[in-house]
């Protein structure tokens, strides 16, 4: 994951296909709420979930053309796969810069 996170990502998709602006404006809204539920599983030691939740969202961001965001799930995947609480947070820390881009992008 980089160390100084752009300050705006662009959909890859978009540049195939604008007319998905709508769907992929929606997608980046909801990043809020998805890494809420990412820091919820990290807090309660929800293994499962967190593990359910950081690959679905690894796809999800690949699909809707943004393989920064799906790096950043990877890693998180990653840091669980070494029980690495630490790099855990550090990975979704980074995942919100990279959400936070990602909005920016679409203004």
């Amino acid at each position: 994951m980089p160390e100084n996170p752009p300050r705006k990502l662009t959909s890859q998709l978009l540049a195939d296909d604008p007319e998905m602006h709508d769907l992929v404006r929606e997608f980046v809204g909801g990043l809020p709420a998805q890494l809420g539920a990412l820091a919820d599983a990290i807090r309660q030691s929800n293994w499962e979930q967190l593990r359910l939740l950081a690959h679905r969202l690894k796809g999800a961001c690949g699909s809707y053309g943004y393989p920064d965001l799906s790096s950043g799930a990877a890693h998180i995947e990653a840091a669980f796969a070494q029980a690495d609480a630490d790099a855990m947070q550090r990975a979704l820390d980074e995942l919100k810069s990279l959400a936070a881009a990602a909005e920016a992008g679409l203004a």
